[in-house]
């Protein structure tokens, strides 16, 4: 499981403050918080300020780089964005995302083909959010294809099959399961990502509802996840699904966690 740290989104109220006020230290505090927490990439997103964005990429990017050493995921649905993300970025990133919608599609194969970036796909085009599994592997199988067109290697790609709100659909977390066994069984090889939080945006006690979704989602096969890696009972729940499904050879990483963690016993 690749844990990529959700923290550095402007979306949440606290960031958006701090990037308006270009507060150094607290972005570096939440980049060194996610790290710490296990974050082998930390995805960033400035797109809640879109007329700031460019100038919020080229500011924060090197300076978040100055302190960690795991790379970032440049996170943006405005293709211009995520080439200057791109080109400011020190090593190999995450581009967050590429869409089968075609202007998008047309603006952001380029950028990847020049950077040669890790890519995370969203089953999603013109017509918006797929209705069934059949239709998300049918997106998932159209990306592939199109990449593979453009000389792209499809296992540098991340499928997303797109979490939505529990409190809008009461089968969201069905849908997005059930994508997800359905890709991971026609498409075998290929990477999968998650953002997690989705599925509790409104609701009450979201950390319980978002290890839920996280804990199924490990056993159904999810190679990558977004979510806060400073919540530690999300990095236990994946620890604890990785042991009982299977994906834990001789327990090594939940008895390490155990270890590194010594919580308290239980009755």
């Amino acid at each position: 499981m690749i844990i990529i740290g959700e923290r550095l989104n402007s979306s949440r109220r606290t960031v958006r403050f701090a990037l308006e006020k270009m507060d150094e230290d607290f972005l570096i505090k939440e980049a060194l918080d996610q790290v710490k927490a296990g974050a082998q990439y930390l995805d960033l997103n400035v797109s809640a300020l879109p007329e700031r964005e460019i100038e919020l990429l080229k500011w924060a990017i090197p300076l978040i780089q100055s302190q960690i050493n795991v790379p970032l995921a440049i996170d943006s649905p405005n293709p211009h964005a995520l080439a200057i993300g791109l080109a400011f970025h020190r090593g190999r990133p995450i581009l967050n995302s590429l869409t089968f919608e075609k202007e998008r599609w047309n603006l952001t194969i380029p950028l990847i083909k020049d950077y040669k970036p890790l890519i995370i796909a969203l089953c999603l085009d013109e017509s918006g959010l797929p209705p069934s599994p059949e239709k998300t592997l049918e997106l998932a199988q159209k990306i592939i294809d199109g990449l593979e067109k453009e000389g792209i290697d499809p296992h540098d790609v991340f499928l997303d099959p797109l979490v939505r709100p529990l409190g809008v659909n009461f089968k969201a977390g069905s849908l997005f399961l059930e994508s997800l066994r359905l890709i991971k069984r026609q498409l075998p090889g290929l990477k999968t990502v998650a953002g997690i939080s989705n599925i509790s945006f409104g609701l009450p006690h979201r950390s319980l509802l978002n290890r839920t979704l996280l804990t199924l989602a490990v056993e159904a096969g999810l190679d990558a996840a977004i979510f806060d890696p400073c919540d530690g009972e999300m990095l236990a729940a994946v620890r604890a699904a990785q042991a009982i499904s299977g994906q834990d050879r001789n327990l090594k990483n939940f008895l390490k966690y155990i270890r590194d963690n010594k919580p308290k016993k239980s009755n």
